[in-house]
């Protein structure tokens, strides 16, 4: 009996080993872990507000934050279609259904503020826009009350 212990348990303990090593890789889609497409657009989305933002500073260059205004302009347009404002309400808890209903627009009017700024390159008024896009278009969701 002890021979047998002897030979049986490092052939339990190394197929043991074996099968749980390869549970990790067991129906786990191939993109789990990577962020999704609506965090990609939040991610977009504050890269543009900071790079129109260095403009205003005086730190940017014109063509680079109005490419940036136009790419927020875009992602915006996105808004209810990346957080349907049905699902939006849902899957964030401190999203009520009127605020989800109401957020693509808000980006929208004041994304669009924004880029139409930038039709006189007037770091002021662009640093206005940007201050309501922050304020009354991104703060539309992400209030800190």
């Amino acid at each position: 009996m002890r021979r047998f212990l002897i030979l049986a348990l490092p052939l339990a303990l190394g197929t043991s080993a074996a099968v749980l090593a390869g549970c990790g890789q067991i129906g786990g889609p191939k993109y789990a872990g990577q962020p999704t497409e609506q965090a990609r657009s939040m991610q977009a989305m504050l890269a543009d507000v900071n790079q129109i933002r260095a403009f205003t500073y005086g730190s940017g260059d014109l063509p680079a934050a109005r490419a940036a205004a136009d790419d927020l302009v875009v992602w915006s347009n996105r808004m209810a279609e990346l957080f349907p404002p049905n699902q939006a309400s849902v899957d964030y808890v401190d999203m009520s259904p009127e605020r989800a209903k109401n957020a693509p627009a808000a980006m929208q009017r004041t994304a669009l503020a924004l880029q139409q700024a930038f039709a006189k390159g007037d770091r002021g008024v662009i640093g206005q826009r940007l201050a309501t896009v922050e304020k009354d278009g991104c703060g539309f969701c992400h209030r800190s009350h």
